[in-house]
């Protein structure tokens, strides 16, 4: 009985594998391209990481970060990003992603300040209640983290006029991105693969 139970036990396993699509185990990233603004800013893409660089052109650090983000594909931006109502960033996306946006908690929420179409952030945007910070050799300071809605599709991705901080003409942010899959995408998954294991049962 023993035997038997670990013969069908393995059986289980094997057709659950061979049911299962490969990509469900890999880790899947978003690629970043062709990321330029209106005014000439300057973007570059790398890693979310502990302690890794939060802004391109400055040696501050990144930390505390939800475990959940780390090694997500990153945009950087720099320390002097430049904003503005007539500003605009685009760039490309590989799949679909959700973009997220991290905002220095110093100044105004983003939905708080002018934009351009008036509103863009409240409509495309909630906070999740999460934060990362800004760190050495700078002061520790927090970052709201916001998420897009729904994910962005494949293709270009418009990220449309904001107000700059009081008194600096820069934003004070970072983004970063992760693959578009909503977590009904995984249920259905798994009731197809529950349904075709009764099948062969």
């Amino acid at each position: 009985m023993k035997n038997l139970s670990h013969f069908l036990w393995s059986i289980f396993v094997v057709v659950l594998l061979f049911l299962l699509d490969v990509n469900t185990f890999a880790v899947e990233l978003v690629e970043a391209t062709n990321i330029k603004d209106n005014v000439g800013g300057i973007y570059k893409v790398g890693a979310l990481e502990e302690g890794g660089k939060f802004y391109h052109d400055r040696q501050y650090t990144i930390t505390r970060i939800p475990k959940e983000f780390l090694g997500l594909t990153h945009i950087l931006v720099s320390a002097d990003c430049p904003g503005g109502q007539k500003w605009k960033l685009t760039f490309e996306i590989d799949r679909s992603a959700f973009v997220y946006m991290a905002w220095d908690s110093r100044h105004k929420r983003p939905e708080e300040r002018g934009q351009n179409p008036k509103g863009w952030v409240k409509k495309g945007f909630k906070d999740t209640g999460k934060v990362l910070f800004l760190d050495k050799p700078h002061a520790p300071t927090e970052y709201w983290i916001y998420k897009s809605i729904k994910p962005y599709l494949k293709g270009q991705v418009e990220i449309p006029g904001i107000d700059e901080v009081v008194g600096d003409p820069v934003l004070m942010w970072t983004l970063f991105l992760e693959v578009g899959k909503l977590a009904v995408d995984a249920e259905e998954k798994l009731t197809t693969i529950w349904s075709k294991i009764k099948e062969n049962h």
